[in-house]
């Protein structure tokens, strides 16, 4: 099947994420169902987030020299035995290789894509504006997960007949289907996305993941970020909105779950509730990116001010989510933290891969990835700890307060940049 990039792109990336968050409702409530304390949750999850930062600059390496697409089939493919191993665990040794196994899986996945796509665009123009392009493909993305949300969090109420504590009990009927769906993807994929490097020998294969032949790749990536303050800033940014992701990814389901009055989520009942607040979040990401592009405009493509507003919102509304108490109230503040997130991303990748050379994007955008990993283990486990120890709202104020912290970065990028345009002028 032939298509152009962008739809291509459009595609199969938006089907991907539709698959693959299917489950996002309810995992943390069927964990707990299984026996999983908070603490647990942050800590496999942490470890998760842990495993995609250590294998996210061998994984890009790899990526850029056999294929992203390459890289994308083989993440997928593990993805699909992670929710294999999640459906049949009810310990914490068995969540924590699951917790492995999604990590390798979300290494190599993370970026493959976006490089080819990247690389596309700039082939077709040199001077095109990421940030509308990024700003579209992030809009079907968020469609995707509102979808996949939406119909997940609708499935546990039809199977309230199987039992709670089965491998396939309600909760767990979304992760059933998830698996069928990313398989689907993943032959999606392999038909309509097209790559240059698809001739690669075996002794290609080989030379290319020879340690020796990673580790190059590795330091080079390094050196990129060591002498680019601008890369070292955003990078920075990257970790504390890993860390605040984890928050809100690995807590929001027990907050809400706990404000719902007289609803046992764990059988099924009230999980369409917690989709529809889920799912609404990520359609509302969708308006993020159309007011980052208008803004964008506004402001003469000053992007790097353009997502400082967005921190700024963003922090804001974490301490806001905080504050609220009452159900509609807290749903309402919770969909505009995704709302700013969404509408902080594209500014801030534009600012990321303006200064990333073609050849590295594929490990560059791992560095990234790893950046934002090693801040959601952080945020996992440390905010996790003081969720069980003190509070949900304790947590989401300390995430508000830093991210309100991190927005200092994008006014320093803001002057370089006022300062090189009055030096060209």
């Amino acid at each position: 099947m032939s298509l152009a990039p962008r739809r291509a792109y459009y595609l199969v990336t938006t089907l991907h994420w539709f698959g693959l968050v299917m489950p996002m409702a309810v995992t943390v409530l069927l964990a707990q169902s299984r026996g999983i304390t908070l603490t647990e949750v942050g800590l496999f999850m942490g470890l998760y987030s842990m495993v995609v930062a250590v294998l996210e600059l061998p994984s890009g390496a790899s990526a850029d020299a056999l294929g992203r697409k390459r890289a994308f089939l083989l993440g997928g493919a593990l993805s699909i035995v992670a929710r294999g191993i999640f459906l049949v665990a009810f310990d914490l040794g068995a969540f924590i290789a699951f917790a492995v196994v999604l990590g390798a899986s979300r290494a190599l996945t993370s970026g493959s894509l976006e490089a080819w796509f990247i690389d596309a665009l700039l082939a077709e123009d040199p001077e095109t504006d990421l940030q509308p392009e990024l700003a579209a493909a992030g809009s079907f993305q968020l469609a995707g997960l509102a979808g996949g949300t939406l119909l997940g969090s609708a499935l546990p109420p039809l199977f309230t007949s199987l039992p709670a504590d089965a491998t396939v009990s309600p909760l767990a009927v979304p992760l059933v289907t998830s698996l069928v769906v990313q398989a689907l993807v993943l032959a999606l994929a392999a038909s309509v996305i097209h790559e240059a490097r698809v001739g690669a020998t075996a002794t290609d294969v080989r030379g290319a993941v020879r340690p020796s032949a990673i580790v190059n790749l590795i330091a080079r990536a390094v050196s990129s970020v060591a002498g680019a303050p601008r890369l070292r800033l955003l990078l920075f940014v990257d970790f504390v909105v890993g860390a605040v992701l984890a928050a809100s990814e690995n807590l929001w389901q027990p907050y809400f779950a706990g404000l719902l009055p007289g609803d046992d989520v764990t059988s099924g009942d009230g999980t369409v509730l917690l989709g529809v607040i889920i799912g609404g979040s990520f359609g509302v990401g969708v308006l993020g990116n159309l007011l980052a592009t208008r803004l964008a405009r506004l402001m003469g493509k000053r992007h790097a001010l353009v997502a400082a507003i967005f921190q700024v919102a963003q922090g804001l509304a974490f301490m806001l989510l905080a504050l609220s108490g009452r159900f509609l109230l807290a749903a309402a503040v919770f969909w505009l933290t995704y709302l700013t997130r969404s509408g902080w991303n594209s500014p801030h990748a534009a600012l990321f891969h303006r200064d990333v050379p073609t050849h590295r994007r594929s490990v560059m955008l791992s560095a990234q990835s790893l950046a934002g990993f090693a801040g959601a283990f952080v945020g996992s486990v440390a905010l996790g700890a003081l969720a069980d120890a003190s509070s949900i709202d304790a947590a989401w104020l300390v995430a508000g307060a830093v991210l309100l912290l991190s927005a200092v970065p994008y006014l320093r990028l803001d002057g370089l940049d006022r300062r090189a345009r009055v030096a060209q002028a």
